[in-house]
């Protein structure tokens, strides 16, 4: 067994450093784990996914929209997508686009022993929270979507996938969202093929105070 490492408060009293920082008790190394890691275990990672087969049709699009929190709990999120055939993505802030015109899907906490919901709310007329709502081109294209700043565009060339949106580290991938503001997760064809979309999206809420 190690030895006890000790440390000593602003009162010179010592104290076991094992009860701030967890060490193993074999190795004696430090025991830590990835903040993302750490908001799963704190019942705040939540995560939403989408699979949609287009028509053979260019341009054609599926999509995941919802209006983040409305509170100082910001929603950072990463974004995984694929497609079989060529296609291209786009993460959008405040597009334009019609409430009710989609249909709502469940957000689930990562924490399945959690029953705390997400504060991210779909896009309806009376906004749902815990849900987003996806769109097949039929909704999209009955919804008078105007598109909005792209933050962010991949191409998936000759179709592939799964394929991280951004860098290579989750620090490159992470994007803190704006509050209270619409979001549309748009994935298109390029090319007439009849292609599976996919669009997994993975999130922590996180703020300077716990707010509903």
């Amino acid at each position: 067994m190690g030895k006890k490492v000790w440390l000593l408060d602003s009162e010179g009293r010592k104290v076991d450093a094992s009860a701030i920082v967890p060490i193993d008790k074999v190795t004696g190394a430090t025991l830590t784990i990835e903040y993302e890691h750490h908001e799963i275990h704190a019942e705040e990672s939540y995560s939403v996914h989408l699979d949609n087969t287009t028509a053979n049709t260019d341009d054609h699009r599926s999509a995941i929209g919802f209006r983040t929190p409305d509170s100082d709990m910001t929603m950072h999120i990463v974004m995984e997508i694929a497609a079989s055939s060529p296609a291209e993505f786009f993460l959008e802030e405040a597009p334009t686009i019609d409430d009710d015109a989609g249909t709502q899907h469940t957000i689930y906490n990562r924490n399945r022993n959690s029953s705390k919901t997400s504060r991210v709310r779909s896009l309806q007329a009376t906004p749902v929270k815990g849900q987003v709502t996806t769109f097949t081109e039929t909704q999209i294209a009955a919804a008078n979507f105007v598109a909005g700043t792209a933050l962010d565009h991949v191409q998936l060339v000759g179709g592939n996938g799964p394929k991280a949106v951004g860098g290579d580290g989750r620090g490159a991938q992470e994007w803190n969202l704006k509050r209270n503001t619409k979001y549309l997760l748009r994935m298109q064809n390029i090319g007439a093929n009849a292609n599976l979309h996919e669009i997994h999206v993975d999130w922590y809420e996180h703020g300077s105070k716990e707010e509903d």
